[in-house]
């Protein structure tokens, strides 16, 4: 009996240790809460419209694409978003870049890419406030009348893209276990790989991006999400074609709804 008793003590007194050693940890874990929102993949879709140049005068433009997102916050404060693009629908109201090239493709050179951005995150405030630096690369694609003039007839077109780095910031306010808001804001520089056979400038440009987004965790692991998000490009050469400033985009506002799964 006296070591059925023992036995018993000793056991109970293990279990117990066990479970305050978990608690303890999860505690530690300082990212747990915003981890309920920020580990999650989705699958969105958005549209945008946007403002192309031609030295004095504009036009527009308007876009669709759907878009694929992994998202992952560690315990130890390392960040990271990958997001792969596929643009769906494009048409502009004004002629396209080189009006040579006629309806073959027009003034916006982005039909898809894939971006990364990793960072660290600082919970500023535990529980509800995230500030994360960040820094990006991605591969997305350059081709347009513009480059598809300045490449020839001869050139070998899966050339045409952009290497994409930069760096950028986000503040992220979780504002309970269904609410969570975030500003994004980052700048980045997109090098043209496009043949340059033509005598034309390469089209590399800065690209500034401004993204008001929330996430909503509505049922168990299904999270919807919604943002808004404006661009600005401004190019290192003057674009001239023909002796005139061809058609490039200028600035862009859009808007993507998502819908994923957190893990």
């Amino acid at each position: 009996m006296r070591n059925l008793i023992a036995f018993s003590l000793a056991s109970l007194f293990s279990f117990s240790y066990a479970a305050t050693s978990s608690n303890s940890a999860q505690s530690t874990n300082e990212y747990a809460a915003f981890q309920q929102f920020d580990n999650e993949y989705n699958v969105g879709y958005a549209t945008t419209s946007g403002n192309l140049t031609n030295g004095n005068t504009g036009g527009v433009n308007n876009s669709q694409f759907i878009n694929l997102e992994v998202e992952h916050l560690f315990n130890v404060g390392v960040w990271f978003d990958v997001n792969a693009s596929l643009l769906t629908y494009y048409s502009q109201a004004v002629d396209p870049a080189v009006s040579s090239l006629g309806s073959t493709t027009g003034s916006q050179p982005n039909f898809g890419g894939i971006n990364a951005s990793v960072g660290y995150a600082f919970a500023v405030v535990p529980d509800h406030l995230l500030l994360i630096p960040y820094g990006l690369v991605g591969r997305n694609t350059n081709l347009s009348s513009y480059t598809l003039n300045n490449a020839g007839t001869t050139t070998n077109l899966t050339q045409d893209y952009f290497w994409t780095f930069g760096i950028g910031g986000r503040v992220d306010f979780r504002i309970n276990d269904v609410f969570d808001v975030y500003l994004d804001q980052n700048a980045v520089y997109n090098a043209s790989q496009a043949p340059v056979t033509q005598g034309l400038a390469p089209n590399d440009n800065y690209l500034y991006t401004t993204t008001l987004g929330a996430k909503f965790n509505v049922w168990r692991s299904l999270q919807l999400g919604a943002k808004g998000f404006y661009q600005n490009s401004y190019y290192t050469q003057s674009l001239v074609g023909a002796g005139a400033s061809v058609w490039v985009p200028q600035s862009t506002v859009g808007g993507l709804v998502s819908i994923g799964l957190t893990y």
